[in-house]
């Protein structure tokens, strides 16, 4: 199927098409319509695919809720109910990168993988962890990220 520049697809509008000689691909930017939601795909003659769900998270202070929010949907979701379903994944999955990060001003959810199959299933697990977070039933999961201790006083932690 050639994609046709302002062309509509599954709600998306496809804004820009620019070819990328130096990765032999060719980059195409979507917005959603009702959303505003951007997709970037980059098309490639590569067998690793690639795909990463990111949200803009400007902080407003500095107590790192935003990374206790990325470990918090990384502890289970509506489809997926277990404790740590990253952790099971490392373990039966065929991927080839699986993470998150937090950066000053975002929140991404990168995974990769060679085989479609798993790549998909990554997919899946990666979007009910980010938009059916078990932190919504269980608040204990935030809470258990949120711990910190700091030490004001050196003589205080030698009575303990």
């Amino acid at each position: 199927m050639e994609l046709i520049l302002n062309g509509t697809y599954h709600d998306f509008i496809l804004n820009k098409i620019q070819p990328l000689a130096d990765c032999e691909g060719t980059l195409y930017l979507f917005e959603h319509q009702k959303t505003g939601a951007k997709l970037v795909w980059m098309q490639r003659k590569d067998t690793n695919k690639t795909f990463s769900i990111t949200f803009k998270t400007t902080p407003s202070d500095d107590t790192g809720v935003f990374h206790m929010l990325e470990h918090s949907v990384l502890n289970g979701s509506r489809k997926y109910p277990v404790k740590e379903p990253f952790v099971e994944l490392l373990k039966s999955s065929m991927q080839t990168f699986l993470n998150a990060f937090t950066a000053p001003d975002k929140t991404m959810y990168p995974v990769s993988s060679r085989n479609d199959k798993d790549f998909m299933n990554l997919m899946s697990v990666y979007m009910d962890a980010v938009f059916h977070p078990a932190i919504y039933t269980n608040p204990n999961i935030f809470y258990q990220e949120g711990w910190h201790y700091e030490i004001r006083d050196v003589k205080e932690t030698t009575d303990i």
